[in-house]
């Protein structure tokens, strides 16, 4: 994705909705311009991560989505 495109932050919240490894969100961000990740980021309620690097911030935004779910699931299952 070039830095002119600008992402599609509902198909793209949707798209990471339906991951089911860290790996796979990492993959599918890392190409995403640093202004789109910081948009999605406002879209899905994180603060403080205007300061971050584009690694670090794919990080935060995968561990928000896929990896607040694949944690849930696992304390369920106990």
């Amino acid at each position: 994705m070039s830095e002119r495109q600008r992402p599609d932050l509902t198909v793209a919240v949707d798209r990471l909705a339906t991951m089911s490894s860290r790996a796979d969100g990492s993959a599918y961000l890392s190409s995403w311009p640093l202004r789109g990740l910081r948009d999605l980021a406002a879209q899905l309620g994180l603060r403080g991560v205007g300061g971050l690097r584009k690694a670090d911030l794919v990080e935060r935004l995968v561990e928000h989505t896929i990896g607040y779910r694949l944690t849930s699931t696992a304390l369920r299952r106990r």
